[in-house]
């Protein structure tokens, strides 16, 4: 018997969750969403018979057994609250909330219940990434001592992109911006590749003013437990060519990712990491690529499977042995979800503080 999934979320959740939760064996028997009728009009095109604006009624009347969260970020603490009060697994979208306080809380929520539930950082399955911290947690560059990323993109020079929900995106009091969309997947790649952040020191500031207050550029120095210095900038207003550079250095050897590959050198040699079977990603479902709101889902679709999966196995207790150790991603839990949230608060707060240093608060969790 597959298990049994409700959607909350028309928008991302229709396009993204929906079909790699059916290829990942799920079920999907509900969709949720704010407007009644549109919400009806999206749960009869994807082929869900029963919808409605309620959580709780939805994942009653359907027998739920994993609720997934795509609402706007604002939304993401009632939605993942309700769910977790029905009993349901959670799966929610990122960013994870608005602050710590909401993110202990949901953490804190799904702990006592018991629920598995996970936090949408699908790129941990990208193939170069996860070859990254596999060369990293096995050694092949020494012990780790400083990183970079940066990212200079034309994302938002001329506005929106249309497949972005506008709704929000430009929005800081929803949770939009920059930091939060795109920033939350750097933060936790780092965190997954070189351990807890402890200390920041942020700036946030617009290139191209988004209507709403939202940033399109952050900048921040870091340091995580074990002592590694991190240096991040990500601006995505750039007019004219763009930049990527991602790259650890430890002391007897430097990875990164250029081109879509992920690079080790000895100091004597540099080569491509040859991407394994076990982390090709699957074809991507079907989709309208006509569709400017799926401009992203050719990359994005393939990792959602396979996060989508992730949480299949989670929950109904198939062997995830491998899923702990050096060969695979980690699942991404509510845990990793609020100390991304920290670094987030960090960085916000340094930003008004002239940039000063703020050493993060790695509470229970």
């Amino acid at each position: 018997m597959s298990l049994r999934a409700v959607v909350v979320g028309t928008s991302f959740g229709g396009r993204v969750h929906v079909p790699a939760l059916r290829a990942a064996g799920f079920e999907v028997v509900g969709l949720v969403g704010q407007d009644p009728q549109r919400t009806a009009d999206r749960a009869q095109a994807f082929g869900i018979e029963t919808h409605g604006t309620s959580i709780t009624d939805v994942a009653t009347a359907t027998s739920g057994d994993v609720v997934t969260v795509s609402t706007p970020p604002a939304a993401h603490h009632a939605s993942v609250m309700e769910a977790v009060a029905t009993g349901c697994h959670v799966l929610a979208e990122k960013p994870f909330a608005l602050s710590v306080a909401e993110a202990q809380e949901m953490t804190d929520a799904a702990a006592a219940s018991g629920v598995t539930a996970m936090v949408s950082f699908e790129f941990r399955w990208q193939p170069a990434e996860a070859l990254v911290a596999r060369a990293i947690h096995r050694g092949d560059i020494g012990e780790p001592r400083a990183a970079t990323f940066v990212s200079h993109s034309g994302l938002v020079a001329n506005g929106l992109p249309t497949a972005f929900n506008e709704t929000w995106w430009g929005d800081a009091s929803q949770g939009g911006g920059i930091l939060n969309a795109a920033g939350v997947h750097v933060l936790d790649r780092l965190h997954t590749w070189l351990g807890p952040i402890v200390s920041v020191s942020g700036d946030t500031r617009q290139v191209t003013p988004l209507e709403g207050g939202a940033e399109d550029t952050y900048s921040a120095l870091m340091h995580t437990e074990s002592g590694v210095s991190i240096s991040v900038q990500h601006c995505s207003g750039v007019r004219g060519q763009g930049l990527s550079v991602c790259k650890v250095i430890g002391t007897e050897g430097t990875i990164s990712l250029d081109g879509g590959g992920a690079h080790l050198s000895n100091g004597t040699d540099v080569h491509e990491l040859e991407i394994p079977t076990e982390l090709v990603p699957p074809d991507s479902p079907d989709f309208d690529k006509s569709d400017p709101k799926h401009a992203f889902t050719a990359f994005e679709m393939p990792l959602f499977v396979r996060l989508a999966e992730r949480l299949r196995d989670e929950i109904t207790g198939a062997d995830t042995s491998d899923n702990t150790s050096d060969n695979m991603p980690p699942t991404p839990t509510f845990a990793d979800g609020l100390a991304t949230q920290r670094v987030i608060d960090a960085i916000r707060s340094s930003s008004l503080d002239g940039g000063a240093w703020r050493n993060l608060d790695q509470g229970a969790s």
